[in-house]
């Protein structure tokens, strides 16, 4: 149960604090005084998205909190540390300058996601707006699995529906490879004979790239060489030379002192070096000589590698994985009749398992929708539908392109059946689609007797209706107001409603209301004390001038509503 929200600092709202009773808890006021607002910031705890603009003007940050009293066993999604004795359960949501949002629950910093699994588990809201949904028979699907339990079902089946599904897709390039079978051979063996003909080595090209740039320089890098050789050793005053009679010249110093031993040693092994090094140029240069023929050579290969490379994935690694691909293509192809009886095997089992999926999630929806008929029927005549006929009518799918068949049996992503609800609200009349024939009344009626079954099925404990009342007006009004009651017995009630009919059986009147002041919009909620309330249904009869006349209907309303 919801026992208290506060909000500061959200939207126009910027203070407010509201404790809210067990049974029915209403919020009225005039249109734009900030009723909605109200469930807005209740939705930010439940894992609404954050906006910058949800913050108050001239206000940093937006804050919105609210204490849940847990009864019984209760489940929460995401807060399975929670001791089962903790009775209380505190969520704080905080929305920063640039939009940023953090999550708090019992003080412990959580995620929006956590918030997003929780909230199923502490509230039911019906948007004003949600019974037009009904209107959609892809809905009515939805709304009979939850209330069957064949979700789990439902899940299974659309993973062996996957499965067959990618099966038969398999099954249907094996069936056109098999068609194309001798093109495709033929394509595939031409490629490896050209690319094994080629003889392709990785990262040949590049090797006779740098080879290349040494043979068309042959001439400059042999001069070079030589010329470094003689400088080094030939020449006359060759750097060795010279080295040479330093380092006869340090060896006599070094007798008389031993501080020039050291850098002795280093021209020793300097000297040392540069004899090899002169020797290794006289080779290079001995070695290296110009060769057209094989330049020649070296640019035809460059050339044809290039033309490979290029039909062939623009690299020399990508053709010889095309070369490796062709093989085990040609492979399959060779054997593609094999592959095609296998994957024909498969299918069969997977569409058999399919099937039986099918007709057990159909079965199942069956009974759920004898049992939804019944509940229903019941639960709308409490709505002021004196012989009401609702039936939730399963008809077998039709053919489509992502369907699969199997024993003259259609399956599609959600089972075997189309699933849309009929209603007959008067005596005499063949149930007919809720589109076709359903009224904003009575759409809303069929909506609240829907959320009233679910509810007791999941067990929620506060429910929320954002201005039920839509499509609705007089008698009927007070019917809905009379069955939110009953809803209060067991179910702790929100709503935000306009009627008078439905205000009048409150056990708690808020008052939301717009006012200026200090050149700035707020809107300030309170909760009526039991003096003011005759007043504020007085104004939702009759408007902003409330007369004797409706004050005496109001205080009407509110003798009938509690008698």
């Amino acid at each position: 149960m919801l026992v208290e929200l506060r909000i500061r600092n959200f939207a126009i709202i910027e203070e407010a604090a509201l404790e809210f009773s067990p049974g029915l808890n209403v919020l009225s006021g005039e249109t734009g005084a900030g009723k909605t607002i109200v469930l807005s910031a209740l939705g930010l705890l439940l894992g609404g998205r954050a906006s910058p603009d949800l913050i108050r003007t001239d206000s940093k940050e937006a804050i919105v909190e609210a204490l849940f009293e847990l009864e019984g066993e209760v489940t929460i999604e995401g807060l399975a540390s929670r001791s089962p004795d903790q009775r209380e359960l505190l969520i704080r949501r905080v929305i920063a300058e640039g939009g940023r949002s953090r999550v708090l629950i019992d003080g412990e910093l959580a995620t929006v996601q956590t918030l997003s699994r929780a909230g199923p588990a502490l509230v039911q809201v019906y948007g004003q707006h949600e019974a037009q949904s009904l209107l959609r028979s892809e809905s009515h699907e939805t709304i009979l699995d939850r209330f069957a339990g064949t979700e789990t079902l439902l899940a299974d089946y659309r993973e062996k529906f996957q499965l067959a599904g990618s099966l038969r897709k398999r099954l249907d390039d094996l069936l056109k490879r098999e068609r194309e079978r001798a093109d495709l051979l033929e394509l595939a063996r031409f490629r490896v004979s050209e690319l094994e003909k080629a003889e392709l080595i990785p990262g040949e090209d590049e090797d006779l790239k740098q080879e290349r740039v040494v043979l068309a320089n042959a001439s400059k890098l042999s001069a070079a060489a030589h010329e470094s050789e003689e400088m080094l050793y030939g020449a006359e005053g060759a750097a060795l030379d010279i080295i040479a009679r330093a380092e006869a010249r340090l060896a006599d110093a070094a007798e008389l002192d031993g501080a020039l031993k050291e850098p002795l040693e280093i021209l020793k092994a300097s000297r040392a070096n540069l004899v090899e090094a002169a020797h290794s140029l006289r080779a290079y240069a001995d070695r290296i000589e110009a060769d057209p023929a094989r330049l020649e050579e070296i640019d035809n290969r460059l050339q044809e590698l290039a033309r490979l490379k290029r039909k062939y994935g623009g690299s020399l690694d990508e053709a010889i994985a095309t070369q490796d691909k062709s093989r085990a293509e040609i492979a399959e192809l060779e054997n593609v009749e094999i592959s095609k009886l296998a994957a024909e095997s498969e299918l069969e089992h997977a569409l058999d398992e399919l099937l039986a999926s099918a007709k057990k999630l159909s079965a199942e929806r069956k009974r759920g929708a004898a049992e939804l008929k019944r509940r229903m029927e019941a639960e709308l005549k409490t709505l002021g539908m004196r012989s009401p006929v609702f039936e939730a009518r399963l008809d077998p799918l039709a053919q489509s392109e992502n369907a699969l068949t199997r024993d003259a049996t259609v399956m599609g992503i959600s089972g075997i059946d189309v699933v849309e609800f009929h209603l007959s609200p008067n005596l005499g009349q063949p149930p007919m689609p809720l589109a076709r024939i359903a009224s904003g009344g009575e759409l809303s009626r069929v909506m609240l007797a829907l959320k009233r079954l679910e509810a007791q099925r999941r067990g929620v404990a506060t429910m929320i209706f954002d201005e039920v009342d839509a499509g609705i007006g007089g008698e009927i009004a007070q019917v809905v107001g009379r069955k939110l009651k009953e809803l209060a017995k067991y179910h702790q009630i929100l709503c935000v409603t306009h009627l008078p009919q439905i205000a009048a059986f409150a056990d708690r009147h808020f008052n939301v209301e717009k006012e200026e002041r200090r050149g700035s919009t707020r809107s300030r909620v309170r909760q009526l004390e039991p003096s003011e309330r005759a007043d504020e249904i007085a104004r939702m009869l009759g408007g902003a001038d409330v007369s004797d006349k409706f004050r005496r209907a109001a205080k009407e309303l509110l003798t009938r509503a509690h008698d």
